[in-house]
């Protein structure tokens, strides 16, 4: 796997665990990010990606953000796979509910939960 900019990932079997490398994004780093996320999944094949927003919830501009998770969330699911989110507090997750998201995504408390979600 090649190293990413923005990015951190550990593969857990078929569990990519994503952690961002820094948590305050621009906006280009943002769609950077998002490239980085999808190559995850075109060009290495993760069909189960765990993605951390915390312990410090990332600071950039959540809008962009949010679609952009949207995004890799469909692209997961036009290929078969899923996304969850761990690790996301209260901040962050107030993001989430303001915007009407929460029942988008899936929401765990951190990795180990992650992978006992899909069994590993």
């Amino acid at each position: 796997m090649n190293t990413f900019r923005h990015i951190k990932v550990e593969r857990h079997g078929e569990v990519f665990c994503v952690r961002l490398s820094k948590i305050r994004l621009e906006e280009p780093e943002i769609y950077q990010l998002a490239e980085e996320l999808i190559t995850l999944v075109t060009r290495d094949g993760c069909r189960r990606m765990a993605i951390s927003l915390g312990p410090e919830p990332p600071n950039c501009l959540y809008s962009v953000f949010l679609a952009k998770l949207v995004t890799i969330q469909r692209i997961l699911d036009e290929h078969g796979g899923e996304l969850v989110l761990i690790d996301t507090g209260p901040t962050a997750k107030s993001v989430f509910e303001a915007c009407f998201l929460e029942r988008q995504f899936t929401f765990l408390p951190n990795w180990q939960a992650a992978l006992k979600y899909w069994s590993f």
